[in-house]
């Protein structure tokens, strides 16, 4: 399929352009300390101190000098040939986007229109669970990707060791920086391999996912938070579980960021012939009209079409109540029968 042979091609260029970015960064890191270092020989041999000192002109610093000059020299220039060889790599995958966006919208509307004439249940939950498999998959390369920060930071730790003995001080606290920059990594990208993939699909626990992310919400400045569940629990599928709680992040994420709310209530009823989901704030409201097509910066959307578009999947409704000053109330309904358990 072109479409994998085109992000398979821009995977490796990507690859190849962090790579070359990494190698440009690690020379520029040494050369910024290679002249840090020459700055500390040159001031060890000052003139003025040496006229009043009982000791020999250090031949040996000079030397050295001389030697990290013409280091810097070759290392300047393997830095230009890096960032035009990144400049190059550049303009390649700018033009590899814009013919990737192209036949992913080919690709979509032909989906779309396949979907719509043929109507069928089965392909729709395959098409849910293939997205749902590529987020695992994302997650696991976002975690690898880490790698390569990390990289960059032993390579700090080897420069640290050349300035090691001529400032002490200065390496201690470098060597401090670069512990902490380690656990900010690790704990950045173990946030987001949760937001892509919170568990794995076999082992969804709905009321237990649920009750978590209302806690996100009693951490909160709101006042009232109310989780409450009516009804006999029914074992959903995990991908239906997975998607209610999307669902259901998306509106408590709205709620901190927009509602500005005092009081919370989220309620799960479980019914035979379905599961319904209400999600009321005392907020701020909107006009529904004014935001329904509005985009967000990284161009996913204001939420509540996706959300919409979830819950559709599953042959489900999602309303929206909410005018400004009066609060939103969100109403979920997913038809579920007993039996197909």
């Amino acid at each position: 399929m072109i479409i994998d042979y085109l992000e398979k091609l821009h995977h490796e260029m990507y690859e190849s352009k962090l790579n070359l970015e990494i190698e440009c960064h690690k020379k520029e890191v040494l050369q910024d300390d290679n002249q840090k270092f020459i700055q500390a020989l040159e001031n060890s041999l000052d003139e003025n101190f040496e006229s009043f000192s009982p000791r020999d002109v250090d031949f040996e610093s000079h030397l050295k000098i001389e030697s990290l000059l013409t280091e810097q020299k070759k290392t300047e220039a393997e830095i230009g040939e890096l960032e035009a060889e990144i400049a190059k790599l550049n303009t390649h995958l700018a033009e590899l986007e814009h013919v990737l966006k192209i036949a992913r919208e080919n690709e979509k509307s032909l989906l779309i229109k396949e979907t719509h004439e043929e109507k069928n249940e089965v392909d729709q939950w395959n098409f849910l669970l293939m997205q749902e498999i590529e987020h695992q998959r994302l997650a696991k390369n976002m975690h690898d990707f880490a790698l390569q920060s990390f990289t960059n930071l032993i390579h700090k730790v080897e420069i640290c060791t050349k300035i090691m003995d001529v400032d002490a001080v200065r390496c201690r606290l470098e060597l401090h920086a670069v512990s902490k920059q380690i656990r900010d990594i690790i704990q950045d990208t173990r946030n987001i391999i949760y937001e892509l993939c919170p568990m794995a699909l076999e082992d969804i626990h709905l009321g237990y996912a649920l009750e978590k992310e209302v806690g996100k919400l009693r951490k909160s400045e709101i006042l009232n938070v109310s989780y409450e569940t009516l009804g006999e629990p029914i074992e959903l599928p995990p991908i239906m579980s997975l998607n209610i709680l999307r669902v259901v992040r998306e509106a408590c994420n709205n709620i901190l960021k927009h509602a500005n709310a005092k009081h919370v209530v989220v309620q799960v009823k479980y019914e035979d012939n379905g599961i319904g989901i209400n999600i009321e704030d005392d907020g701020n409201g909107f006009i529904i009209n004014d935001i329904q097509n509005l985009k967000r910066k990284d161009g996913s959307g204001l939420g509540i079409p996706m959300m919409q578009e979830r819950i559709c999947l599953f042959s489900g409704r999602l309303d929206i109540d909410s005018e400004p000053g009066k609060g939103t109330r969100i109403v979920v309904k997913i038809p579920f029968d007993k039996e197909d358990e």
